[in-house]
């Protein structure tokens, strides 16, 4: 059975959602390099990145879309507020989102972050068979 590179270790799917404020360094920072950020950041912890699209707003910031062997990543930025939005959803343990959102922190500058962990649905287990 061939097993995707990335889903060979499931664990229960979770979305982090991120968001970073007070971002120090984002205004500065161009479009291209913000983006190549992103895949490295995800990169080193552990995502299979299959592909990458980003859209830069002309006046404004950018939305940059993975899609992962994992799952998928969202990263949206507004430099004129120096606010960020990242989300990582994946079911895979070799995926460490929290230091990808950490090295992305870090990267911008942020002086305010702000974490939630959402649990989801599991679509890779079969649902509780209700009682007859």
């Amino acid at each position: 059975m061939y097993i995707p590179r990335g889903m060979d270790s499931h664990a229960p799917p979770v979305l982090y959602s991120a968001d970073l404020g007070q971002c120090e360094t984002l205004a500065a920072l161009q479009p291209e390099d913000i983006s190549a950020g992103f895949v490295a950041a995800l990169t080193r912890a552990g995502a299979t990145i299959l592909q990458a699209l980003t859209h830069v707003f002309p006046g404004a910031g950018l939305t940059s879309v993975l899609i992962l062997s994992e799952s998928h990543a969202a990263l949206h930025t507004w430099p004129e507020t120096g606010t960020v939005h990242i989300d990582i959803f994946s079911c895979s343990t070799r995926l460490k989102s929290l230091e990808a959102i950490d090295e992305l922190s870090r990267s911008f500058g942020a002086r305010h972050v702000s974490v939630q962990e959402i649990p989801r649905a599991d679509g890779h287990s079969s649902p509780p068979v209700p009682p007859r």
